[in-house]
């Protein structure tokens, strides 16, 4: 007898336990194990063997539905994480574009081609490019004044520092830190901050711009950020395309008033294009180099 009570007290536990957390479809069906429970109880013709299965069935039931709501929720999840990856798209959204905003300083002197910044695809002509053709720019480049700091455009691992021809740096960071098919550049940089293997944030200090332009003035130097696509001819895609939402809007208005302020300055209203699309690319098309 004291056994019996002891096995329907069990019952009636589970029974509450899965009232209480199963939703309101699952808890109806509970109730019917309930029902057949309260109703074996007090007539105390169920023998143990009886209770006992009620108990075993209430059990199985709960388990079951925390497995199966676990095993949903992974396979949720998984999934969304699926969605997002596009071969095809650089990985990684830019969530700053290598330099402050208040780092530019404006100056009377002679900049080359009178930019302070000079966008993706912008065309360097022949006498200035380093294939002595008429180049598009493959990677932005701004002009600011000698000990700026460079900052990662990017969260990642820096997976090399290599030596660039002008004797300067170029900062490469990728997802994993492995050498993958996108690799996100802050080049012409001196003094790096950072070591290979090293884990990054976007905005943290990685080096200070370089003064390899020889066409920027006294106590400037110029840096390039980019997104290169390996492959058996190497490309770039413009950089501003790919902004994290956090700050692209603040960022297309910054750059913006940056220009104007620019043209407004030396007087050449001109000298930008405004109705881009999106600003800081001229052109959408990838660029071999």
């Amino acid at each position: 007898m004291l056994r019996n009570l002891i096995v329907m007290a069990m019952a009636l536990e589970v029974y509450q336990m899965t009232s209480k957390f199963f939703s309101s479809k699952l808890r109806a069906k509970s109730c019917i194990v309930g029902l057949m429970l309260q109703k074996a109880l007090p007539a105390g013709r169920r023998g143990f063997g009886s209770i006992l299965l009620i108990v075993i069935i209430l059990g199985a039931f709960a388990l079951g539905f925390f497995l199966l709501k676990s095993v949903a929720k992974y396979s949720s999840r998984n999934y969304g994480s699926q969605q997002v990856l596009n071969p095809d798209e650089p990985p990684l959204k830019l969530k700053t574009i290598g330099v402050n905003f208040e780092d530019f300083k404006f100056t009377k002197q002679k900049l080359q081609f009178d930019r302070l910044f000079m966008e993706y695809g912008f065309v360097i002509p022949a006498g200035n490019s380093s294939t002595g053709q008429d180049k598009p720019n493959p990677q932005p480049t701004f002009v600011v004044p000698l000990g700026t700091s460079i900052r990662s455009i990017v969260d990642g691992i820096v997976v090399a520092i290599p030596t660039l021809w002008s004797g300067d740096f170029s900062v490469q960071v990728t997802q994993d830190g492995k050498m993958q098919k996108w690799i996100y550049e802050m080049e012409h940089v001196i003094n790096p901050k950072v070591k290979v293997g090293e884990k990054v944030t976007a905005g943290q200090v990685v080096g200070e711009v370089s003064d390899f332009n020889h066409g920027a003035p006294v106590g400037f130097g110029a840096t390039e950020i980019g997104i290169l696509k390996g492959g058996q001819a190497p490309e770039h895609v413009c950089p501003f395309a790919y902004l994290d939402d956090s700050i692209r809007e603040e960022t297309f208005t910054n750059l913006g008033n940056l220009l104007k302020a620019w043209e407004e300055y030396i007087g050449d209203q001109k000298l930008y294009d405004e109705s881009l699309t999106i600003p800081g690319c001229l052109t959408l098309n990838p660029i071999e180099g």
